[in-house]
């Protein structure tokens, strides 16, 4: 039972104060607790008493009131919260916090969190309208009309969690009985206790949860991709335990859409109690997210009282930059092995070719030649796992899987292959692309369906979001709007970017993190304010941008700098504002246009020609649109008729188009 005590109104207030205090002290202590402080007893004291003063008058109002369910210090599972009382007023779900006003603006934010936790994450409250109400003394209260109005998106209907409202014990009957005129059938209080709870946490919760030694478990997902991910792991770690037990070389594709828990896998393999003894390293060349995950594995060690230096090389050893660790063991130990015998290589697709490797680095082989021959080295067993998301290549240089297959079949090295059927196939988490393209090739994998993650579960509600982003970059309007994405997952159109914002910050609700993202080639967006220069995204203090609260002017909150594909790859907001730009917009006749700027006079679009990079352009818009959890607010410019690289007609048009795709207009009430 997640609550200390269940009851209909009837019953609870047919009870004594004193059998109510005992049932939650018997709760209390089964949950563990060995002591129970005074200040918590009289705290429920002043609260039975005043709730049993409310929900009398509700009775006397009206006779149904008796028939409502309430549920003292319902827990919620695996965040060790607890809500104060839930009451169950017909199909409708109360939250009540009672607090003092000195801790008004603390509670509100709790209040909300929970709504938001049981909304997304609490079978039974699926669906149902959620009010949160703030019990507190010397409160204004509120309109009745509040119930109704300031919806958090008008249009949207499913979006039921209601804004914290505010009033006093002695208002409360008033509330509670304009609720119920709109409620329907009375939820069972017992069958919303035991109701399953899924909670889906963002990268950044489950990198910390993981490395606080939580199981996968533990802190994860719907009940689809829990079972998927907890399948993916156990494959894999077989994969590195044969390995190791049978001195083989061997190197395992996994395959996923966007937002299906890849990179969780990594996580999780690299923080596994089962690899302790010989620890698989996770690794990435995505710059932005091992500088926000290492800055956060660095602020949790200093909490737990390590130095500083110390915390740093905690945090680096727990997730390496690939480029650092192919640095140390092609220059400084170009023939000695690797520390580790196994490796998880995060966004494999991006690995760098010859050509980029050489330009950057003066090597002169692809990434994937150099991390086989490094981990080749050993001369007993190695693991290398390469972690594939589709259509996720985005600049100049990323091979795809076709330098990997060219890089296996050159080594010198026997490496077993294990791997998704995908990367085998060319299914749509590769987008097209494949391992080998001859049938030798293929015929030494070994295929493994386990292999590949088919939910996402980083925008919750939204399962077919990846499929939907896939439909509108391919231009297919029409099936993309027969998806009717909006119906759980907000995604709005706005054409003014102060709009947008405003939009953003109505969501700040309990925890949740908003910000803007934009292409990097979207030069344009100079002209709303926003500043596009590469050479200033370089500089960023990202890890700020991600981790800092909303009084920090470098966080996303301030919605001043905007990520591009290559900050947010790999990371995710709750809310984003898609800031679209002149580098990808829609022709009705021609389709999606492809371009680059070209600076000078006149400064002008000029149409991107090679293939690859059109890809680079259309996946960059395929990373941003795939970024959010809960929702998105997609900014189209107005343009400027005085400014040719700014067309009114251009945006209008891929406004338009989005809106075909099933994308809501924004209303300014919003």
């Amino acid at each position: 039972m997640a609550s200390f005590y269940i009851a209909s109104v009837e019953e609870f207030l047919a009870q004594s104060e004193g059998e109510v205090l005992a049932h939650l002290a018997t709760g209390y202590a089964k949950r563990g607790y060995t002591q129970q402080y005074s200040d918590q007893t009289l705290t429920w004291e002043h609260d039975i008493r005043s709730l049993r003063a409310a929900l009398g008058d509700c009775v006397a109002s009206d006779v149904n009131a008796r028939s409502w369910e309430l549920l003292l210090e319902f827990s919620i599972p695996r965040k060790e919260l607890r809500i104060d009382a839930v009451l169950l007023v017909g199909d409708t779900i109360i939250i009540l916090e009672a607090k003092t006003s000195k801790a008004a603006l603390l509670a509100k934010r709790q209040a909300e969190e929970y709504a938001l936790l049981l909304h997304y994450f609490h079978k039974d409250s699926d669906r149902r309208t959620i009010v949160p109400i703030l019990l507190s003394p010397n409160t204004p209260d509120p309109s009745l009309d509040s119930l109704v109005q300031h919806e958090m998106f008008q249009q949207v209907h499913q979006y039921w969690v209601k804004p914290v409202l505010k009033c006093s014990w002695e208002f409360l009957p008033f509330l509670l009985l304009k609720v119920a005129t709109s409620s329907g059938n009375q939820i069972s209080g017992a069958t919303w206790d035991q109701s399953p709870y899924h909670p889906v946490p963002n990268i950044i919760e489950a990198a910390l949860a993981l490395k606080t030694g939580l199981a996968i478990k533990e802190i994860a997902h719907s009940e689809a991709s829990e079972h998927e991910i907890d399948a993916v792991c156990e494959a894999l770690q077989r994969y590195v335990d044969d390995a190791h037990t049978n001195k083989l070389h061997a190197i395992c594709f996994l395959t996923g859409v966007p937002g299906s828990g890849k990179t969780l896998v990594g996580l999780t393999l690299a923080h596994s109690a089962d690899n302790k003894a010989s620890s698989v390293h996770f690794m990435s060349g995505n710059g932005p997210l091992v500088t926000v995950l290492q800055h956060l594995f660095t602020q949790e060690s200093r909490r737990n009282g390590a130095s500083a230096p110390q915390a740093r090389t905690e945090a680096r050893t727990l997730i390496e930059n690939v480029h650092v660790f192919a640095r140390n063991y092609t220059e400084d130990d170009s023939n000695r092995p690797p520390s580790n015998h196994a490796i998880i290589f995060d966004e494999a697709q991006r690995a760098w070719n010859k050509t980029q490797n050489l330009k950057k680095f003066k090597r002169d082989y692809s990434e994937p030649e150099m991390l086989l021959s490094i981990m080749g080295r050993h001369s007993d067993w190695a693991v290398v796992i390469a972690l594939v998301g589709g259509g996720q290549e985005i600049n100049d240089g990323e091979a795809g899987l076709e330098e990997w297959g060219r890089a296996l079949s050159a080594s010198q090295t026997n490496w077993t292959v294990y791997a998704s059927p995908e990367v085998i196939d060319g299914g749509e988490s590769t987008a097209g692309r494949r391992l080998f393209t001859d049938t030798e090739g293929s015929s030494r994998v070994v295929t493994n369906p386990a292999l590949h993650l088919r939910t996402s579960n980083r925008s919750l509600r939204a399962e077919r979001l990846a499929t939907w982003v896939n439909l509108v970059l391919d231009g297919e309007a029409r099936k993309a709007a027969e998806l009717r994405i909006t119906d759980r997952f907000p995604i709005f159109l706005s054409r003014d970017l102060n709009e947008t914002r405003h939009a953003l910050r109505r969501q700040r609700l309990g925890a949740i993190r908003y910000g803007l993202v934009g292409s990097s080639n979207a030069a344009r967006l100079r002209s709303e304010g926003l500043e596009p220069n590469s050479a200033f995204h370089a500089n960023y203090p990202w890890e700020h941008w991600y981790l800092s609260d909303e009084l920090d002017i470098r966080s996303s909150y301030q919605c001043e700098v905007f990520a591009t594909e290559f900050e947010i790859q790999g990371l995710e907001l709750d809310w984003i504002g898609l800031c679209w730009g002149g580098d990808f917009v829609w022709d009705h006749k021609k389709g999606w246009q492809i371009r680059r700027l070209q600076l000078g006079s006149p400064t002008k679009w000029n149409p991107i020609k090679n293939l690859e990079k059109r890809t680079y352009r259309k996946n960059a818009y395929r990373v941003l649109l795939t970024r959010a959890r809960q929702g998105m607010v997609i900014f189209v410019p107005r343009g400027d008729s005085n400014d040719a690289s700014n067309s009114p007609e251009e945006f209008d048009s891929t406004a338009n188009f989005l809106v075909e795709c099933g994308v809501l207009p924004l209303t300014t009430s919003v």
